[in-house]
């Protein structure tokens, strides 16, 4: 079942079966992506159980392709230069792009057409999602005043596309389905960038600022190597029940040799968040708490005995005060924002990659998906952001402090994990961290409904059984 039910010490047997079975019942169905049915009596009939029924719920081969090719970004496959995408030239690339995210729009469309003709319920929104539309429509007025009307409107439509998507997504296949599916994309994305590190080493690896000769996987051309590969070390650890198997081993060995030669500050910072939060929540992921411990033995020992390399060897400590510069963007941008047009902003992501040169010119766009909304959306688009946020965050805190199942604890972990990387560089629209972020959005709300009613329900039917 998908909580982990909190009984006092020795009062477990006391629970009468039938009130279990109820609390299930209410919880699983949404959660397995079940079309929800009337509220009635529980039903004791031979139909299949709920665990049944959510362990074969799969997505379909198109939704599933779809997914797959959305949290790709797709790929860049080549250099471009920035000013490109703001005259609008168009290449391969860009076409493959449109017609991918056309083809989503589509099944967007689809499935609501058939929920229209079934008189089913189009959309069921929570606050997330309505804080997300309105972000939406506020990043859309923008682009009355973007220098690049096509840049902006086709990175809103995206957004628009991957809320949707994976809130329609979760509804009809479940959120084993979605942790299952953002495990195979990033997973997919590893494979890439480790191929390409012996096939096509320009496509994946640069120099670091410390040391001109000292190679770094930064995975420019297929995906950000820190990014993918520490999101799918926390989906392999929370969604797979058996990673002692030889494939689940060799992934995760293959997503911490791509972390390690990342040197991306961020993922490191990401990752140790995660196993701490592991090791003081305890979740009911036996395994996964095993291999925190031994995260951190490892860690201390290495630490203890000097063996521990210094992060100053491969990235410059000048950097880390800064932010790599980012502190010093985020202040212009920010400048030239209020001074132009504070609340409607200056065009989603064609604001940075305009006035983002002017403060350092290698730093192309604005390097957080905060300020890429407050320069592109301003004051408007940014509060309703942090509402978007604080919300979410809320429901991760609250899941995190009441429950420890395997759902809970990895849609909490994964929502943590975008925001620490959408803060220093990654955006909600496209990409791995975009479909992570909405799919925590859709999933949160329900687990922390289905907690709030699943707890009381037991400890009445616990007073019941031993009164």
């Amino acid at each position: 079942m998908p909580f982990r039910l909190l009984l006092p010490k020795g009062k477990t047997s006391a629970v009468p079966k039938a009130s279990t079975c109820l609390i299930r019942d209410q919880a699983a169905p949404e959660l397995s992506g079940e079309p929800v049915r009337a509220a009635g009596p529980p039903s004791h009939s031979n139909s299949s159980p709920p665990r049944a029924r959510i362990a074969h719920k799969h997505a379909t081969l198109a939704a599933a392709t779809l997914f797959l090719l959305m949290l790709s970004g797709p790929p860049k496959l080549r250099f471009r230069d920035l000013d490109a995408s703001l005259k609008g030239e168009l290449d391969w690339v860009v076409f493959v792009h449109m017609g991918i995210w056309v083809l989503a729009g589509l099944w967007i469309l689809l499935q609501i057409c058939k929920r229209f003709q079934s008189r089913a319920p189009l959309l069921r929104l929570r606050l997330p999602q309505i804080l997300g539309l309105l972000l939406t429509l506020c990043l859309a007025i923008s682009i009355l005043t973007s220098p690049a009307p096509s840049l902006t409107a086709f990175k809103v439509y995206q957004m628009l596309v991957s809320l949707l998507f994976t809130q329609i997504f979760i509804e009809r296949f479940g959120a084993q389905a979605s942790l299952q599916a953002m495990l195979w994309g990033n997973a997919l994305l590893c494979i890439a960038i480790a191929i390409c590190a012996f096939l096509a080493p320009d496509m994946v690896w640069t120099v670091s600022e410390a040391d001109p000769e000292l190679p770094r996987l930064y995975g420019e051309l297929i995906a950000s190597t820190g990014v993918v590969s520490i999101l799918a070390i926390i989906l392999l650890l929370t969604s797979v029940k058996r990673i002692w198997k030889p494939i689940p081993i060799l992934l995760l060995a293959l997503f911490f040799s791509l972390l390690v030669l990342s040197l991306m500050r961020t993922a490191y910072i990401t990752a140790l968040l995660f196993f701490l939060l592991v090791i003081l929540k305890r979740p009911n992921i036996r395994p996964l708490r095993r291999l925190a411990y031994c995260f951190f033995i490892s860690l201390v020992t290495l630490y203890a005995c000097n063996w521990l390399p210094s992060m100053s060897q491969y990235r410059s400590p000048e950097t880390i005060s800064t932010l790599s510069d980012r502190i010093g963007l985020w202040s212009h941008l920010a400048t030239v924002t209020f001074d132009q047009s504070p609340w409607f902003g200056l065009g989603y992501y064609a604001a940075s990659r305009i006035h983002g040169p002017e403060h350092n010119p290698l730093l192309g766009t604005a390097h957080s998906m905060f300020f890429e909304v407050l320069a592109g959306g301003g004051l408007l688009s940014f509060a309703l952001f942090i509402a978007l946020c604080l919300t979410l965050s809320t429901y991760a805190a609250r899941l995190l402090y009441l429950n420890g199942d395997r759902f809970s604890f990895a849609f909490s972990a994964l929502f943590t994990a975008c925001l620490l990387l959408g803060f220093m560089g990654e955006t909600i629209d496209s990409g791995p961290v975009a479909i992570a972020f909405w799919c925590s959005a859709a999933i949160l709300p329900r687990l922390h409904k289905w907690s709030s009613k699943a707890l009381p329900s037991l400890r009445e039917a616990t007073v019941d059984a031993t009164a």
